[in-house]
C-alpha cells in the first residue's frame, strides 16, 4: 500500500531502508550470540536517523508521528531488535520535542537533552515498567511505580527496580520515575532522566528471552540514586494528564515495527514458495491452492492492518490532536496491529512449513520475534481490550473491575 509521500518522509524512509538492508546481515548473529549490536547505533547516529524526531527549530529532523511510522516500519522489515530498541529513543525525542513546544520553548532540561540528540547524537534510553504494579493502574510505571523516592537537599534519592529498560545497553541517557509522598501536593510521580553512569545505577544484564533477543532490555537497579531538584518533574500519580496522552500519542510507532516485521515475513515465504518445487509437479509451490490462500490472507491482513496504522498516524500528526488523542483508535490500532503481525507471521510459518524451522532460515527467528508484540505494553491483551470496553460504555478506563 503506497501512500502520496512528503519529501521528509521519503528521505527518512531511504535512510531506514539503507539501515535494514545493512543491519540484515547480522540479525542473526546478535540473536543467537544475545548480543546488542552497537555497530547498528553508531551507523544510526552517523546517517542522521538518530534525530529525525528532534525539532526542525533546533536542527533536527523535525519529524512527525506519521513520518516515524513510515521509517520504523521500513528498518523492521531488516532487523526487528534494532528497529524496537531505537524506537526507545525515537519515542523519547518525539514525546520530549511535544513537551518543550507545550512549554512554548521555555523548558531548558528538555531543550538541553533535544539539542545534545542532534549536536551531541546521545541516545536515550529507559525503563519505567514495574512488574509489581499493574499495567492499567501504574500505566507501564508512567501512572504509579513501586519505585520510591525521599527529599533530600537538592533533589531526592530514589530506589526500585526498572524493567524492560530497552537500549540501556547504549543509553546516554535514562528517563525513570519514581513515587513520592510530597508534604504539600500529596502523591506524586516523579519523571527524570539521568546520564547512565550516575552513582547507583546498576544494569543487571539479564536479558535472556524468547523474542527480541538484541534489545538489550535489561533491568536497571536505582541503589540510592540521587536526582537533582531541577531535574525531576511532579505529576499527580494515576492521572490521565496531558503527559501521559502525548505519551499514548506516539505507540504507533512501535506497532510500526512489528508490522514491519510481518511484512518481511510474508516476503520471505512468498519468495521461497515461487522457487520452491515438489516432483511429481512441474510448477513451484506458488501455484498449490493452500499456499495462495494463506498468500492471499496474509495480504488482506497487512493491508488492513497498514490502512489502519496509517490512519491512526496521519489522525495524530499535529500536537493539538495528542493533547487530546483519540485513545480508542490509538489502542484499537494497537491491538488490531500487533494480533495481524503474529498472525502474518505463523501464516508465513504455515506456507514454508518444517523448512522455517531451522535456523538457517529467517522465519524461525521472525517467528520468535514476533511473539513479543501481543505483550508489549502499554494497550497489549485484555488490559487493552479492557481499555477499549470500558470506553465503549463510557467508563472511566481505569475503573476496576466489579469483583475488585
Amino acid at each position: 500500500m503506497e501512500t502520496n509521500r512528503s519529501e521528509r518522509q521519503s528521505r527518512f524512509i531511504e535512510m531506514a531502508a539503507a539501515h535494514a538492508e545493512d543491519f540484515k546481515t547480522q540479525v542473526a548473529q546478535h540473536d543467537r550470540e544475545n548480543s546488542f549490536p552497537f555497530e547498528n547505533v553508531e551507523r544510526m547516529k552517523a546517517s542522521g536517523y538518530t534525530a529525525i524526531m528532534a525539532p526542525a527549530e533546533l536542527g533536527g529532523g523535525g519529524g512527525d508521528i506519521l513520518d516515524l511510522v513510515l521509517a520504523q516500519e521500513r528498518l523492521a522489515r531488516g532487523d526487528l531488535p534494532t528497529a524496537i530498541s531505537i524506537n526507545m529513543h525515537q519515542f523519547a525525542v518525539g514525546w520530549l520535542a511535544d513537551l518543550w513546544r507545550l512549554s512554548k520553548q521555555k523548558d531548558g532540561r528538555v531543550r538541553s537533552l533535544l539539542q545534545s540528540v542532534i549536536n551531541d547524537r546521545i541516545i536515550l534510553g529507559g525503563g519505567v515498567s514495574d512488574p509489581k504494579m499493574h499495567s492499567v493502574v501504574g500505566f507501564g510505571g508512567l501512572s504509579d511505580t513501586t519505585r520510591r523516592a525521599e527529599k533530600v537537599d537538592g533533589g531526592y534519592i530514589v530506589n526500585g527496580l526498572g524493567k524492560f529498560s530497552t537500549l540501556c545497553a547504549c543509553a546516554d541517557f535514562l528517563f525513570e520515575t519514581a513515587h513520592y509522598d510530597d508534604a504539600k501536593l500529596g502523591p506524586v510521580i516523579l519523571g527524570f532522566y539521568l546520564p547512565k553512569n550516575t552513582p547507583g545505577i546498576k544494569l543487571q544484564n539479564n536479558w535472556d528471552t524468547l523474542s527480541i533477543r538484541a534489545s538489550s532490555s535489561h533491568d536497571i537497579i536505582w541503589d540510592n540514586v540521587f536526582v537533582p531538584e531541577e531535574s525531576a518533574r511532579p505529576r499527580p500519580v494515576r492521572s490521565w494528564d496531558t503527559t501521559l496522552k502525548i505519551f499514548s500519542s506516539w505507540v504507533p510507532s512501535t506497532n510500526a515495527c512489528y508490522l514491519g516485521l510481518a511484512q518481511a515475513a510474508r516476503d520471505w515465504a512468498i519468495n521461497w514458495a515461487r522457487e520452491r518445487t515438489q516432483l511429481p509437479f512441474d510448477r513451484p509451490m506458488s501455484h498449490y491452492p493452500g499456499n495462495q490462500f494463506l498468500a492471499a490472507e496474509m495480504e488482506i491482513g497487512l493491508r488492513a492492518a497498514r490502512a489502519m496504522l496509517i490512519h491512526t498516524a496521519t489522525s495524530l500528526s499535529e500536537l493539538a490532536v495528542r493533547i487530546e488523542p483519540p485513545i480508542m483508535d490509538i489502542v484499537a490500532c494497537h491491538q488490531f496491529v500487533m494480533e495481524t503481525a503474529v498472525s502474518v507471521v505463523d501464516k508465513a510459518m504455515r506456507l514454508v512449513g518444517g523448512a522455517a524451522l531451522f535456523r538457517s532460515a529467517p522465519l524461525e527467528q521472525m517467528y520468535r520475534d514476533v511473539r513479543a508484540a501481543i505483550i508489549h505494553q502499554p494497550f497489549a491483551g485484555y488490559d487493552g481490550l479492557g481499555w477499549l470496553g470500558k470506553l465503549a460504555f463510557g467508563i472511566p478506563h481505569d475503573t476496576m473491575p466489579r469483583w475488585a
